[in-house]
């Protein structure tokens, strides 16, 4: 463990903050109520009394912090990592975000969700249909715990080997 670093007077700790913040901001984008919670644990570490608050909406002003980029990272990475809608927006209320702007991403974004399923499924069981029952259940279980809904998977369960290539 670190020892805690000396600074003194609050605008020495905020200004450490604020370094700690960009520097954070630097390597990848992140939400508000993500970079607040990092931010609290440092100063705690530190005994800091710093208006996060204050500093957080400094941030944004700069344009350096913005739960609307971050949004939309999270929705393209996570739907292109062959996550579906409902995973993808548990995600973001994980990080914070508010609901309406995950909706409003997951809508923008505009994916087929369908052949996301089906790309998902075939990456991970390959081109074949599903021989029985139980294969088909931990197929479709799988993809219900990537987030995706009912249509989408039949759909994804159903489609032949040759659709779709």
């Amino acid at each position: 463990m670190r020892k805690p670093v000396l600074v003194e007077g609050v605008e020495k700790q905020t200004a450490a903050l604020r370094y700690k913040a960009i520097g954070l901001l630097a390597r990848r984008e992140q939400s508000r109520n993500e970079l607040q919670r990092k931010l609290h644990i440092k100063a705690l570490e530190n005994g800091w009394q710093v208006d996060l608050d204050s500093l957080l909406d400094d941030l944004y002003r700069l344009g350096l912090q913005s739960d609307q980029r971050f949004a939309e990272v999270l929705v393209r990475s996570k739907a292109n990592a062959g996550y579906g809608p409902s995973r993808v927006y548990q995600w973001g209320l994980q990080y914070g975000l508010n609901r309406e702007l995950i909706h409003q991403q997951l809508l923008e974004k505009n994916f087929d969700w369908f052949e996301k399923a089906l790309q998902q499924k075939r990456k991970h069981y390959g081109q074949v249909l599903a021989s029985d029952l139980k294969e088909r259940a931990k197929q479709a279980k799988y993809l219900y715990q990537r987030g995706f809904a009912q249509e989408q998977i039949y759909y994804a369960l159903d489609a032949h080997p040759d659709e779709h290539l």
